[in-house]
């Protein structure tokens, strides 16, 4: 049983869900992770190594590129004696309070309680609201106008001050005359501080890589060149030679190095061609051998 955690879910939440994974989880690891194939001095299968490494190719192929990779972050373990790691080689620092940490504790004193949300037949949404404990409520801006009915709202939650709609902040619009600097309303149960310290969201300074030697070489390189700065696949090249490579195959072909990347045998290749026992691993061979010399005509042509 696995469950998906939140950064709004309180503490009393997180251990309803810790409770319910314990008592569905397997007494040991073993019981869920795959066995691990033993090594051996003498695959089976090394005779067809060579014949089938195309499927290396394929696989490159039909993995997907992500080219955010390319920029390997060396994270800082200790940022200016702060104690918190930083990542590194990144154009600015996005920071953000009250942290999630700051808020968990701050409603520390609040008590929850789990609803569902209004629907035909039952089986609403399950979500958590605040009924009781270290909180106050207050009237929601614009409340009474226009024999408006909207009821109260939730103002504090322990050291969180909440917007009712009135609150305001400071920060850019964008208008017909461009961008303006003036008040933002802050939105209905938006957070206004947390114990007196006004929420915040900006980016600060940009951060340079760690300090080292980065004087480009000039032995056997022309010293005007312009350098790369990092390695780069373009994504959309790949996937349009993936396309064109597998159009070129048969569908049958296809199908085979699909399931030959994953496939913990070649009788699994047979099987899926409608054979049993040694007859499907000699027939699954077979086909393998037949898809990869296929394969390497067209990456060939």
């Amino acid at each position: 049983m696995t469950f998906v955690t939140d950064p709004a879910w309180s503490p009393a939440a997180y251990r309803r869900a810790l409770a319910a994974w314990r008592a569905n989880a397997p007494k040991s690891d073993a019981d869920i992770l795959p066995r691990e194939a033993a090594p051996t001095s003498r695959p089976r299968q090394a005779g067809i190594a060579e014949q089938c490494r195309s499927l290396l190719k394929w696989r490159a192929l039909n993995a997907g590129t992500d080219w955010t990779a390319a920029n390997d972050n060396k994270p800082d373990d200790d940022h200016e004696g702060t104690g918190q790691p930083l990542l590194m080689l990144l154009d600015s620092e996005h920071e953000v309070r009250p942290r999630v940490s700051e808020m968990v504790v701050a409603i520390k004193d609040v008590q929850f309680q789990a609803r569902r949300h209004a629907r035909l037949g039952g089986g609403g949404d399950e979500y958590l609201t605040p009924v009781g404990g270290d909180l106050e409520r207050g009237s929601v801006y614009g409340q009474g106008k226009r024999g408006s009915k909207m009821p109260n709202c939730v103002t504090r939650m322990g050291a969180l001050r909440l917007s009712n709609g009135q609150q305001c902040e400071k920060g850019y619009q964008k208008t017909a005359l461009g961008y303006v600097y003036g008040d933002i309303r802050i939105p209905l149960g938006g957070i206004v501080d947390c114990k007196g310290r006004k929420a915040r969201d900006r980016f600060g300074k940009p951060k340079g890589a760690v300090a080292n030697d980065n004087t480009p070489p000039t032995v056997g390189s022309n010293p005007s060149a312009c350098r790369g700065a990092f390695p780069f696949d373009d994504p959309v090249a790949i996937a349009s030679e993936a396309v064109d490579v597998r159009s070129s195959v048969t569908p049958e072909t296809a199908a085979i190095l699909d399931l030959a990347l994953h496939a913990a045998n070649l009788r699994q290749v047979g099987e899926h061609l409608g054979f049993l026992g040694k007859t499907a691993e000699r027939r699954g061979k077979a086909a393998l051998l037949a898809a990869c010399a296929e394969l390497d005509e067209v990456l060939a042509a």
